[in-house]
């Protein structure tokens, strides 16, 4: 038996509005999905019914450096990482990025409320960085998202563990992309698309690398 009380009582007995019987599926974020049933309904408990439980692997290939955005940008952003299976999210205070490391705890409840929302079963780590030291060696290929033309479109099938970088609303700073430039198994991500938001920027990235892992 499972009994919760609290704010997640209050959610799924007056906003979810579950009755007796129905399932409910509970998450750790790191691989345990256990199947319940409703067994007792109050104004502030719900007890809930052991069925079974299965523990799923963490199967992510994908990692993503952020450019710290605004807010609402940001916001948006690690909702989608989540839903998108990323498996670690480095949040970089970028030269053109115009707020502060925000608080990672604050952060983190919002991560998981997107898990809860996704069912995804792995909860991505969150850290800090900086673009200079994050672990590039932890990477077979290193994706770099530029909207500068000059850059090329990569079709490489390069396979193993990859890393996102992309860049808050003002992009990346002549230092940055110098420094960027130097990385050995970089590949440019050049989309021939207008400006894209940084949200925008991260979901089609994951999505192209998908491509190309799946493939």
């Amino acid at each position: 038996m499972y009994s919760l009380k609290g704010d997640e009582a209050h959610h799924l007995i007056n906003v979810v509005r579950l009755q007796v019987s129905e399932e409910l599926l509970l998450l750790n974020g790191q691989g345990l999905m256990v199947f319940t049933a409703v067994e007792f309904v109050s104004r502030k408990e719900l007890v809930l019914k052991y069925i079974r439980h299965e523990e799923r692997a963490d199967s992510s290939m994908i990692d993503l450096a952020l450019g710290i955005p605004k807010k609402e940008a940001l916001e948006l952003s690690l909702k989608q990482a989540v839903e998108l299976g990323v498996g670690r999210i480095f949040l970089v205070r970028g030269d053109y990025s115009q707020i502060k490391i925000p608080d990672l705890e604050r952060l983190e409840a919002l991560l998981i409320n997107a898990l809860e929302q996704s069912n995804s079963t792995h909860l991505p780590k969150l850290s800090s960085s900086d673009w200079e030291n994050l672990p590039f060696g932890d990477y077979a290929q290193i994706n770099w998202m530029n909207s500068q033309p000059t850059a090329s479109l990569s079709l490489s099938s390069t396979k193993g563990r990859q890393l996102l970088m992309v860049g808050p609303e003002g992009g990346f700073s002549p230092n940055e992309v110098h420094l960027i430039s130097k990385l050995e198994n970089l590949q440019t991500i050049f989309l021939p698309t207008p400006i894209l938001r940084t949200p925008t920027a991260m979901s089609a990235g994951v999505g192209f690398l998908f491509g190309r892992l799946l493939n």
